[in-house]
């Protein structure tokens, strides 16, 4: 089986479920706008947890990124209309095993080029609004999306990131010149911190004044405790399939990878699709794997290297990997599944259930709990590599490389690769040859 079989892109598109998650991804804009004229109150954010708001009959929380209309926004009322005819399935795998077909111009469309122009389009109209340009992409691309789409958002949530990153405190601050904003301060420690426990109630109780002023009813806690539950049981998906990368089967590249990450933060505003979707591509891969139609990346000596760092990195690092014979993979979610300790107690009120979810995931020593996950992961899977994206501008990730890069030298003896990032589509060339250079280092070992 020759290497680019093994690790095409579209391969995992072939599942029907990364292709409902997709496509539902994809349509964030017209759910958002339809949900909007209903008169639901629409509130953004970019990392979770944002799941409480569906403790709320009147709002629904959206993952900022997905009201982003991208280049090939006009195929998607197509490759939805043909995707409920389980089509779509059929099309692409024949795509894959007769590539030189006329469809190759069609997917020719969906190249990683494309999301970098969307990207960089959104980052112009934050610098033409005189945003601070001296920020991580992160927050450029954020604020251009904010105003963008000015008009659909009704409150936003944040302070997740923003409490260990200053850019995206002035990046709150900024917004809340123009939008209701709920800014969460979650200091770190643990539940033998009893003054985060103090603090995080306090958080999440202002927080539930703020929705219920905004949306007019009553925080709901059966909805609160439902959440929960649904959290759960994605969890345990996510488990079940991070079990097979430990095993040395990569069965999912890192754009499925990536959608996963992106579905997770807001669970695409529909939380019991996204369970259902995720059961089922849980289902689908251990299909494949015990019919041995799943390779085992380690066995067929194909490079496998975890991406760690600042969550912004180039669109188009997937393809070089893979054009380097190599395979990246986004993995902190699953790791992340794996470690939580949390455990629904019933004997607990839904608002007090879930201030203590709060608290037990939540950040205890700073960058160190990230860098302990990272390696954690390079040990668990073996992976043979780690690149570390320093995102320009991140003054809480990018300062670890220098620990995370000696540590993994001592204490796993692998090798980590340093990748500067600060606009999209930038400096390809170079960042190729480096790739490339890596790739071959690691395969003489």
């Amino acid at each position: 089986m020759k290497y680019m079989e093994i690790n095409n892109f579209v391969t995992d598109f072939t599942y029907k479920s990364i292709l409902d998650l997709g496509i539902k991804y994809l349509l964030g804009n017209k759910e958002i706008k339809e949900a909007k004229k209903s008169g639901k109150k629409i509130i953004g954010s970019f990392l979770p947890p944002i799941d409480m708001i569906y403790a709320f009959k009147n709002a629904l929380p959206i993952f900022l990124p997905r009201l982003i209309e991208f280049e090939y926004e006009k195929y998607v009322p197509i490759l939805n209309l043909l995707n409920k005819f389980n089509i779509l399935k059929s099309i692409l795998n024949y795509y894959i095993k007769n590539e030189n077909v006329l469809l190759n111009q069609f997917f020719k469309d969906f190249d990683q080029s494309g999301y970098s122009r969307v990207f960089s389009s959104l980052i112009d109209i934050a610098a033409n609004s005189n945003y601070y340009m001296d920020t991580c992409v992160q927050t450029r691309i954020s604020y251009g999306a904010f105003l963008k789409y000015f008009n659909l958002v009704d409150m936003i949530i944040g302070g997740f990131e923003g409490n260990y990153c200053l850019h995206f405190a002035k990046f709150y601050e900024r917004i809340n010149l123009y939008k209701p904003t709920f800014y969460f301060e979650k200091p770190y420690g643990d539940e033998n911190s009893p003054n985060t426990i103090s603090i995080i109630d306090k958080e999440f109780n202002r927080f539930i004044k703020l929705v219920e002023k905004l949306t007019k009813e009553k925080i709901d806690e059966d909805l609160l405790i439902n959440i929960l539950r649904i959290q759960q049981e994605i969890r345990k998906y996510l488990i079940l399939i991070y079990k097979l990368f430990k095993r040395g089967y990569v069965p999912l590249q890192s754009v499925a990878l990536t959608l996963i990450h992106g579905c997770y933060v807001d669970l695409l505003s529909d939380p019991i699709f996204c369970k259902n979707k995720l059961k089922q591509l849980t289902n689908e891969i251990y299909h494949k794997y015990k019919k041995h139609e799943l390779y085992n990346y380690k066995k067929e000596g194909i490079p496998r290297i975890i991406i760690t760092g600042s969550p912004g990195f180039d669109p188009a690092l997937p393809s070089i990997f893979q054009n380097a014979g190599a395979s990246l993979l986004y993995l902190d979610l699953f790791q992340s599944a794996k470690d939580s300790k949390f455990k629904l107690d019933f004997k607990l009120s839904g608002l007090d259930l879930y201030k203590k979810f709060l608290v037990e995931t939540n950040y205890v020593n700073g960058i160190i709990d990230l860098i302990d996950l990272w390696l954690n992961i390079a040990k668990e899977i073996e992976v043979d590599g780690i690149l570390f994206s320093k995102s320009w501008g991140c003054r809480f990730t990018t300062p670890a490389f220098k620990i995370l890069k000696d540590r993994a030298n001592s204490e796993l003896a692998i090798p980590v690769l340093g990748l500067d990032f600060y606009t999209p589509g930038e400096n390809l060339s170079q960042v190729q040859t480096r790739i490339e250079a890596f790739i071959e280092m690691i395969k003489k070992k």
